[in-house]
């Protein structure tokens, strides 16, 4: 099946895996569903991220990282290290981790919250929060989202997700508001600015 098939699957769970040469970035989605697809069957997570595969697959795209996506999933991926999600990340042991995540705005208090799981990391999730408004300036939509990485702001702070609170890679908890994720032209451009902004912390 071609990676369009996958991420416009409407019902059947999978795991996609878009290897790539260099492994010290990897872009991932582990809540997956296409536009439209607000459910998923795991019953600890059953509202999708729409769009999230298709965000992380071309921001992957574009840093020439491998990609891993978990779409209509039956479990919640990224806090079960029994996973074949987890399990895939821990095999390739990026330095950096991006995981896409989306919100529906009732809970969030910025457009987009970025956290590394603790307070312990917040320097990082506030930093790229930092490099990507200042990035933002010069898009008419983009410039107009809130944005925040600071753990004592935010609502997503992603401590209770295994991928995000370790010490084997860095790792980048972003999640989005569907007026992003739902409009091809603004989430590539978030990716654009993304990426540039993401290469940074590889070489820390």
């Amino acid at each position: 099946m071609a990676v369009e098939d996958f991420l416009n699957e409407r019902e059947n769970s999978f795991l996609l895996f878009i290897p790539a040469q260099d492994s010290s970035i990897l872009i991932a989605a582990p809540h997956h569903a296409p536009l439209g697809v607000q459910q998923l069957p795991c019953p600890s997570h059953n509202s999708s991220d729409e769009n999230t595969g298709w965000i992380a697959y071309h921001l992957a795209c574009m840093l020439k990282a491998p990609c891993l996506i978990a779409g209509n999933y039956f479990l919640d991926p990224n806090k079960h290290k029994s996973s074949d999600y987890y399990k895939k990340i821990e095999e390739l042991q990026p330095k950096v981790l991006v995981e896409i995540h989306g919100h529906g705005g009732h809970s969030a208090h910025y457009d987009i919250e970025i956290s590394c799981g603790s307070r312990a990391k917040n320097s990082f999730s506030q930093k790229m929060a930092t490099l990507l408004t200042n990035a933002f300036t010069s898009h008419p939509f983009l410039q107009s989202l809130s944005i925040s990485g600071d753990f004592e702001e935010i609502y997503f702070r992603a401590t209770k997700s295994l991928t995000i609170n370790t010490n084997e890679w860095l790792a980048f908890h972003l999640e989005l508001p569907q007026t992003v994720r739902e409009n091809e032209e603004y989430y590539l451009a978030f990716c654009s600015e993304l990426a540039k902004v993401v290469s940074k912390f590889v070489h820390m």
